[in-house]
């Protein structure tokens, strides 16, 4: 029909066709099966044509890694997905480097990134760091389960940190730990927002210490020796005043 128009992934700088919606959100076929897995949704990488670009765009200096979108390698997309301004990558090697396959453990997938494969790797936040963090929560989720179910754990973070990227998307700075997604998507979503918002309610102390502490990494967070802690921050209470 003339003048209609089709709808697009809304993952940002995706651009593919619309095939599926997760909770509402329109997706490309593959970023649907990302989020029908529960992954973190990340750039898909473009087969190249004839006459487009092999390497990332980033040139100040000139980067060598390869296209992933947008003309940028994984890293640069991902900053200026987070709008943050585009900087040189330190202490990259390339895949030849790290070897073909995943270096996380017994895995065997091919490498995508840091020489993780694509769930590993865990975009930024490596499966090495996680299984610290799980560690350091004593392998139990803020509820007490020790099993996420078939969505697996989900990375929470303050959805109000000040270094500069998006709210959907974290740093290490906001990490805050590892939880089920009932409690990621319901406990503490419905505490930072319904409950928090409402005159008249008394802090629920347990959620409370959650949302105001920070994971801290120590060493390289895709290393397989990065060590985690705590930090807890110390902020006035939104209950001040609250009868």
């Amino acid at each position: 029909m003339a003048g209609q128009v089709t709808e697009i992934c809304s993952f940002q700088g995706c651009g593919r066709r619309f095939r599926a919606r997760s909770q509402g959100v329109p997706l490309c076929k593959s970023h649907y099966e990302q989020a029908r897995q529960g992954l973190p949704l990340k750039p898909i990488k473009a087969k190249l044509r004839a006459g487009t670009y092999s390497s990332c765009q980033f040139n100040n200096p000139p980067c060598d890694r390869p296209h992933s979108a947008l003309g940028y390698c994984a890293t640069h997309y991902q900053q200026w997905s987070d709008g943050k301004p585009l900087t040189p990558i330190r202490g990259w090697k390339s895949q030849a480097d790290w070897g073909p396959t995943c270096r996380y453990r017994d895995c065997e997938a091919e490498a995508y990134s840091r020489g993780l494969c694509i769930v590993h790797y865990g975009r930024g936040i490596s499966q090495f760091a996680r299984d610290a963090i799980f560690a350091l929560q004593g392998g139990r989720c803020l509820c007490g389960t020790p099993d996420p179910g078939q969505r697996g754990w989900q990375l929470d973070h303050a959805h109000d940190c000040t270094n500069e990227h998006k709210p959907t998307n974290y740093c290490k700075e906001c990490v805050r730990g590892l939880l089920c997604i009932a409690c990621n998507r319901h406990a503490i979503a419905w505490y930072e927002g319904t409950y928090m918002q409402q005159q008249g309610n008394t802090p629920i102390l347990v959620l409370e210490e959650w949302i105001n502490r920070r994971v801290q990494f120590h060493g390289g967070i895709d290393s397989p020796d990065v060590r985690v802690s705590y930090v807890r921050r110390v902020l006035p209470s939104r209950y001040d005043g609250a009868s």
